[in-house]
């Protein structure tokens, strides 16, 4: 089902892969995930004897990338060698370390962040120096950062609400409506970013995709050019979307979110370079 592009792409060296509907879903490996990775890894094609990336015995780049902000890298990692994908924390981009990333770029120092989110959203924020608050609190409160918070309720809100009205910039992890689960779609993290938004009348800072920061940031550990990348992702106004922005290539996945009548009738800035029924499509559209 691989669609190529009117003009061949250049070697590619780098591979990001969104996580949720694309490796897996819940907590089941998706189907080729496992196999398509060992033979990336291996250099390996079903189709071909060898795949060649940029330069002869380079093997490809792998990183794995998601707007879910509930679980640290760590976290990640042991979920990953749970599914039989092993792979290390410096591998993996998460909207709430991409976020904690971009807090230690404006060295703002031990400034007070009102949280609404999950563990991993609150751990990776207290390892650059930040003093996160989850509740009820004295303190003047600098910035509020929201993400999927499975526990979200009206108090919760209103503590938000209360500190962006008092000052408190607001920043977003993603604005994904929904995230795929074994049982179906469930609500994601922007259907909370829009209640704070809607509460405060302001609009938030978004980190995660469709906006480029995390894959800027992949692009800068990989040391690799966007033309020798490709997104992989299950999602047209997220993964695709970020990924043309930075002018990478891009493969869209069915079975998550998003279907072939879909991608096809999607607009130039929505459009895959490639649509994939499945993974194991992957390597043979890779040279």
């Amino acid at each position: 089902m691989g669609k190529s592009p009117s003009k061949g792409p250049e070697v590619i060296r780098l591979l990001i892969f969104d996580l949720d509907g694309v490796i897996y879903r819940g907590k089941r490996a998706l189907p080729y995930a496992l196999e398509t990775l060992e033979l990336l890894k291996k250099g390996l094609s079903p189709r071909k004897q060898r795949l060649v990336p940029a330069k002869a015995g380079e093997d490809y780049k792998l990183f794995f990338l998601t707007n879910n902000s509930t679980q640290s890298r760590e976290q990640y990692v042991k979920k990953l060698a749970g599914l039989g994908i092993k792979c290390r924390k410096e591998e993996i981009m998460t909207s709430a370390y991409a976020t904690a990333l971009y807090f230690q770029e404006l060295k703002v120092g031990q400034v007070n962040v009102f949280v609404v989110g999950g563990e991993g959203l609150v751990f990776e924020l207290k390892a650059v120096g930040l003093n996160v608050l989850t509740t009820t609190h004295p303190l003047t409160i600098h910035y509020v950062v929201v993400g999927l918070d499975l526990d979200f309720n009206y108090q919760k809100l209103w503590q938000a609400q209360a500190a962006i009205l008092s000052g408190a910039k607001f920043i977003a992890t993603n604005r994904d409506a929904t995230f795929p689960t074994e049982d179906g779609l469930m609500p994601g993290g922007g259907a909370i970013v829009s209640a704070v938004e809607t509460a405060t009348k302001t609009t938030p800072l978004v980190i995660g995709k469709p906006e480029t920061y995390s894959l800027k940031k992949i692009l800068d550990l990989a040391k690799v050019s966007a033309g020798e990348t490709l997104m992989i992702g299950d999602r047209l106004e997220t993964d695709i979307l970020a990924g043309k922005r930075l002018n990478l290539k891009t493969a869209l996945v069915l079975g998550g979110v998003c279907t072939k009548e879909e991608a096809e009738r999607a607009p130039k800035e929505l459009k895959p370079d490639y649509v994939l029924g499945n993974l194991s499509e992957l390597p043979a559209i890779l040279r």
